[in-house]
């Protein structure tokens, strides 16, 4: 490991101790605020507090992952004193989150329905058992992480690789348990799953969660197998919206009309999906009795209605279905529930606007690349140009015909800019220009590469010398591109290409 390297660690290393610091002294100001604006103040102070430890955590698993870094002891300790702080951060946003609802909470404890109360008890089990897991996942990858970092590239111990496939097997399993409790809890929320259903499996997976880590665990792997976890449509139902209900209550009135009508509207929603498009906003037939019987077996036509027909009377329209609006025209009515529809209407919208916008700047960023494509460089560009092989130009008799004798005085490259020294070095070759040049650039300590065939100066000391090489930041000059001096970090000049000819 370079000094530059252990240098940035030890400076991100008292980071964390002032960070951990300010943390803890915003911690304490949150427990000890003596009001509500108060508390809020020091809670966005704590956020931003543990942002920063965050973003020093990353740094730190970079460092860990790399193979530079024999000793990853010290990466480790600093990486788990932050990760203590994001527990505690973990319990007071927990606290932040319901803390706008707590005077509501307080007023309407005593007033909520023993079911309800079981509901949101089960809802806080469910998030605190995610997060366990969670936390665990984080320590189980660490120690993934730190068996990487400690295998050979060729001689590998045997142990460990079934260690480590161990403990990715267990990460792997651990999220499979949260995504069935986070689904569980949508399905609670959603009312598609009864409170007696979770609590059948809360001491199933209370033992998973707190004995997963014991050498004589057994794991059941059917804990989950009698929950609707795969049902997308009861996961994203509305809690109160049940067509099955609406049906109950209808055919729950013993008429045999209502029964016809029932059928009449299930009916109607079989028209094609052509013929939707265009009458999406029609009216149901105004009794069962107007459609055949012989039109079933020959509705498949949309029951629509000529222009002038009377509305349906108000017992009828009020089983009628929702009339459907123009952007709704893509799906089947059997599709997307009724609850959907105003929904589905604003999201078309809004994409039809977004796919609009997306257009025009598509549109115009072709003309600004047609643009830049009028100026495109040619193969000929890419050459340098050759100025000493070009013929002699004419050129009026009373400029100079021949070169002045003082630009062959050895003393006069020490009072050219470096720009100019360049240029004789790089057009002027094979002439005595070049070598004063070059006298001039090694006189001003830059060194020429010849791997490169580019000049080297040192920006600073180097951070690593051996006997074949020296590393460090250097600057060069970019003879090839935009012509200017550049800086190199971390660059390694190794001594085989430094030219050690004596300019005399």
């Amino acid at each position: 490991m370079s000094r530059k390297v252990q240098a940035e660690i030890e400076r991100v290393f008292k980071k964390v101790a002032e960070g951990i610091e300010e943390f803890e002294d915003c911690y304490d100001k949150v427990l000890n605020a003596s009001n509500a604006s108060q508390k809020e103040k020091y809670e966005t102070d704590l956020k931003k507090e543990i942002k920063k430890l965050q973003r020093l955590r990353d740094q730190i698993k970079t460092w860990i992952q790399s193979n530079e870094i024999k000793d990853k002891q010290d990466l480790l300790h600093h990486r788990k004193l932050i990760e203590k702080q994001m527990e505690k951060f973990k319990a007071i946003e927990k606290e932040m989150k319901t803390k706008a609802y707590s005077k509501e909470g307080l007023l309407q404890s005593t007033k909520l329905d023993p079911k309800e109360k079981e509901k949101l008890d089960l809802c806080n089990w469910l998030v605190d058992s995610v997060d366990a897991l969670s936390t665990q996942i984080d320590v189980l990858e660490a120690t993934a992480e730190t068996i990487e970092g400690s295998l050979g590239k060729k001689r590998r111990d045997a142990g460990k690789v079934d260690r480590l496939t161990e403990l990715h097997e267990r990460v792997e399993r651990h999220k499979h348990h949260i995504w069935c409790l986070e689904r569980i809890q949508r399905l609670l929320e959603n009312e598609s799953l009864s409170t007696e259903q979770v609590q059948r499996i809360q001491e199933d997976v209370n033992y998973y969660v707190e004995q997963n880590e014991d050498e004589e665990f057994v794991e059941d792997e059917f804990i989950y197998d009698e929950l609707p976890l795969n049902d997308d449509d009861a996961l994203f139902a509305i809690p109160g919206d049940d067509d099955s209900s609406r049906s109950g209550s209808r055919s729950g009135s013993g008429s045999d009309d209502d029964d016809d009508d029932d059928e009449g509207d299930s009916n109607s929603f079989m028209g094609d999906r052509d013929t939707l498009s265009q009458t999406s906003t029609a009216e149901p037939p105004t009794t069962a009795s107007a459609a055949p019987t012989s039109a079933v077996s020959s509705v498949p036509r949309a029951s629509t209605s000529p222009v002038g027909t009377k509305r349906a009377p108000a017992d009828d329209q009020s089983r009628a279905p929702m009339q459907r609006p123009k952007y709704f025209t893509l799906f089947q009515d059997s599709e997307v529930p009724d609850a959907f529809a105003d929904l589905m209407a604003t999201f078309m919208k809004a994409k039809y606007q977004f796919s609009a916008k997306k257009e025009a700047a598509y549109n115009a960023q072709r003309q600004m690349v047609d643009l830049s494509l009028r100026g495109i460089p040619s193969l000929l560009d890419q050459e340098r140009p050759k100025l000493h092989a070009q013929p002699p130009t004419s050129t009026p008799s009373y400029y100079p015909q021949t070169p002045l004798p003082v630009i062959e005085h050895p003393g006069m490259a020490s009072h050219l800019e470096l720009d100019t020294l360049f240029f004789a070095f790089y057009y002027q070759p094979n002439t005595y220009q070049q070598y004063l040049a070059a006298k001039e650039l090694n006189r001003q300590s830059w060194r020429f590469h010849k791997k490169y065939l580019t000049w080297f100066q040192r920006f600073e000391e180097p951070s690593d010398i051996t006997d074949d090489y020296e590393q460090g930041t250097y600057i060069y000059f970019d003879y090839e591109g935009a012509w200017c001096q550049r800086r190199k970090t971390e660059f390694r000049f190794e001594y085989q290409y430094l030219e050690d000819t004596e300019l005399v």
